[in-house]
């Protein structure tokens, strides 16, 4: 999918962020506490709508296209509740919030017109359904309505905060069945399978797809001249072999296990994998972009978002080189007057015609330096 344009509201925090137009990347940049992770978050909580979710005080308007150009509007406001449950039960409805009206049409076409006494789907009244599910969720079967939850679905939320290391977790036990089965590389791609573990699936069966990764990788890295991720028998539990990333250094004569891999490294590969094994349509969400990134690591990835058309990124930023490095064309300045948020191009606030002295000009603008209000 790619979203093109979004307003919310969140009446609990008493928050509302004007509508928001976007490309096939757009990078907010704006100074801390602006509102630029909770545009991110807004987007997070419509793909948890989608599935079933039901969320306190949220108003949503978002426009979105398919991969097959399909255009899509979707609406809904669940009803606020000042005063909701500490630690939300989802077998006690009265920990829920109602939907109060929700709307989704599909190239201006109505599909479902929902008010508090009813929901009409094209045009004719439904049976009663869940006051708590948007219909996305409810009616994700449908033609017309499968795509938005599919659309939903992938996005991305590339969290530069959490460690990788150890990722693949609880599927541990599966991995060494499923790299038996040769999964069909747009399978891997489509799924919701961590980054990492994609990338153990398809570097024996997709050689070219892994090298392509790996050279990415050495080239930001050059003291690093092999990478691999190759089953290694536990100990403990002898029948289930691991599959750790591991890279081999220059000079350095044992491999370096992914649990002593740096984060930065770690985080890198993760951005390159998301780029060679994200299906087309998908939508990769990244805060602070220049977290743990070191600056020949920023240059290289950046370079590659930059030239990738199939994947929408929506990125944070608010350090000098990454704004520097990315077209003015493509920054969203992000600011704050009380709860409203407002994100405006840089055209809008006439920049310079070159990007060092647009960027000049932005990092002296009142509107960058004083991003908040009272």
């Amino acid at each position: 999918m790619k979203i093109k344009r979004i307003a919310f509201w969140d009446h609990e925090l008493e928050w509302r962020f004007e509508p928001i137009y976007f490309s096939n990347l757009a990078l907010l940049v704006g100074v801390s506490g602006v509102g630029k992770t909770q545009i991110l978050q807004g987007i997070l909580n419509l793909q948890q709508i989608a599935n079933g979710a039901s969320l306190n005080g949220l108003v949503w308007d978002v426009a979105f296209s398919t991969v097959n150009n399909v255009e899509y509007r979707w609406q809904g406001e669940f009803e606020t509740q000042k005063v909701p449950a500490i630690i939300p039960n989802e077998e006690d409805e009265t920990n829920k919030f109602r939907i109060v009206r929700e709307h989704l049409s599909r190239e201006k076409n109505v599909i479902i017109e929902r008010t508090p006494n009813e929901i009409q789907f094209k045009g004719q009244t439904t049976p009663k359904l869940s006051p708590f599910q948007s219909v996305v969720e409810i009616l994700n079967q449908e033609e017309d309505i499968s795509p938005v939850q599919q659309g939903f679905n992938k996005i991305i939320y590339s969290d530069n905060s959490r460690s990788f290391n150890g990722i693949f977790g609880i599927a541990i036990r599966d991995l060494s069945r499923l790299a038996k089965e040769n999964i069909p590389l747009y399978s891997i791609q489509a799924s919701n399978m961590p980054i990492l573990l994609k990338l153990a699936l398809i570097a024996r069966p997709y050689p070219d797809i892994f090298d392509k990764i790996k050279h990415k990788f050495i080239e930001i890295f050059p003291q690093v001249e092999d990478v691999k991720i190759e089953a290694v028998e536990d100990k403990d539990h002898p029948s289930i072999p691991d599959f750790p990333l591991q890279i081999k250094e220059k000079g350095v004569n044992n491999w370096i296990f992914q649990n002593n891999i740096s984060s930065g490294m770690l985080k890198t590969l993760i951005h390159i994998s998301e780029l060679y094994l994200s299906p087309e349509g998908t939508v990769i969400l990244i805060d602070e972009f220049e977290n743990s990134l070191g600056i020949n690591c920023i240059d290289v990835v950046t370079d590659l978002i930059v030239e990738n058309r199939n994947i929408q990124f929506i990125l944070t930023s608010h350090h000098p080189y990454i704004i520097n490095n990315i077209g003015m064309e493509h920054w969203k300045i992000v600011t704050r007057q009380g709860g409203v948020v407002t994100v405006k191009d840089a055209k809008d606030l006439n920049l310079g015609k070159s990007r060092h002295q647009a960027f000049t000009q932005l990092i002296n603008l009142e509107e960058y330096s004083e991003g908040i209000k009272v």
